[in-house]
């Protein structure tokens, strides 16, 4: 079961005043609705898009895990993947996210 669904490519790319502009997609997982992130790591992910309007637009995907509140709540494990400015690359950093995600639960 995938855990994390990225919004569709008009999501991303849109015009304002004619020039192409971009939202940014964060979310992270795991957070406990009881006790937030203050017992257990979550793992969090961010979504854009760099050169915007040219022929080199891709689509950028990072993730990260963030220790416990009680445990420092620090920033570890940086990864980045790129892929296509297109619904296809979108969908390749969907399945990287989740295996991320995947590998992050099995830790």
């Amino acid at each position: 079961m995938n855990t994390i669904k990225i919004p569709p490519y008009n999501w991303f790319i849109n015009k304002s005043d004619n020039k192409p502009v971009s939202n940014i997609y964060t979310g992270s997982c795991d957070t406990d609705s009881h006790l937030g992130c203050a017992h257990k790591a979550t793992f969090n992910y961010k979504v854009y898009v760099v050169d915007i309007g040219t022929e080199n637009a891709r689509f950028v995907a990072e993730c990260y895990s963030v220790k416990p509140w009680n445990d420092g709540y620090k920033k570890e494990d940086i990864a980045t993947k790129e892929a296509a400015c297109s619904d296809e690359g979108l969908i390749e950093l969907n399945e990287w996210l989740n295996e991320e995600h995947k590998k992050f639960i099995e830790n």
